[in-house]
């Protein structure tokens, strides 16, 4: 399968250098409906795409719930089984106050821009 065959709502999704850049549609991952097929788009990445280097930009993402942070643990941990890399970045500073909180800021990768984490998951 093809990456140009992917047609997800809530996700951009472009390759440079071999890795996968993720974008967001959305400013809050926040309502259930969104948070599944986002993860749904995620998953695909990687379970149908085998997209295994990953940077994932949280640009414009002003709020996640708990179960957007599920889903982005839920990726991290499919690609740490698959021996694969994501790296997130342009954290937005409400969001990063969500991050550290949960603690999550020191559990993923995260980098300052997307061009730091191509070369992070590489």
């Amino acid at each position: 399968m093809s990456l140009r065959d992917f047609d997800p709502d809530y996700i951009s999704v472009r390759q440079q250098d071999g890795v996968t850049i993720v974008g967001f549609t959305l400013s809050g991952l926040t309502e259930e409906s969104n948070i599944d097929q986002v993860g749904h788009e995620l998953f695909g990445l990687v379970e149908q795409y085998n997209c295994l280097k990953m940077v994932v930009s949280l640009k414009g993402v002003i709020y996640i719930t708990s179960s957007g942070l599920g889903k982005l643990i839920t990726l991290h941990r499919k690609m740490h089984r698959l021996q694969g890399q994501v790296a997130f970045c342009e954290v937005e500073p409400v969001v990063e106050d969500i991050l550290k909180t949960s603690r999550l800021f020191t559990y993923f990768l995260i980098t300052p821009d997307v061009d730091s984490g191509i070369a992070a998951v590489k």
